[in-house]
């Protein structure tokens, strides 16, 4: 179990108060709607829409040791997709380190058809804004998984990618 806490206490960047309210407001809709979709559902549609909030280049750092591109997604899930999975998004804490990059820690609890909760830990993210129209998206998702429950669909998950790196 992770009890480092990346994100500094104190103010924002150098933004007015409706410039980090706005940012603020456009960082939390790009979370909830990642939680929205991660679910775990096999379609490439929703991989696409899924990569669409990260830019190109960036990393997803799973617990397993795994670092993922945006259009590899679909890789968390392909062998074993679950029923039902839903990421219920408690605390995001969001810190400015400038107008145009936020460090993001959201805590999350998710649930799936086997065990209500499944996993639970956070979501260690740093989002930018673009120049050209001002949206945020991801630069680089840390998963880190405070714990999860036996039998649950990440324990299968996470035993399966070891067994697979092991042969």
């Amino acid at each position: 179990m992770s009890t480092n806490n990346p994100l500094s206490i104190g103010s924002s960047a150098d933004m007015t108060p409706t410039e980090e309210a706005i940012s603020r407001v456009q960082i939390l809709a790009l979370i909830n709607r990642y939680a929205s979709l991660a679910r775990g559902i096999p379609s490439p549609q929703i991989h696409r829409e899924l990569a669409s909030l990260f830019l190109p280049s960036a990393k997803i750092s799973l617990p397993d040791g795994r670092a993922l591109s945006p259009h590899e997604i679909g890789k968390i899930t392909e062998s074993n997709p679950p029923d039902l999975l839903r990421h219920h998004v408690t605390t995001v804490d969001i810190q400015f380190d400038s107008r145009t990059e936020a460090r993001c820690q959201t805590y999350v609890i998710a649930g799936t058809h086997l065990r209500m909760p499944d996993h639970w830990g956070r979501w260690d993210d740093v989002v930018v804004r673009m120049p050209e129209d001002g949206r945020w998206l991801i630069e680089r998702k840390v998963v880190v998984v405070d714990g999860m429950e036996e039998g649950g669909w990440l324990q299968g998950v996470v035993d399966a990618g070891v067994d697979q790196r092991n042969n």
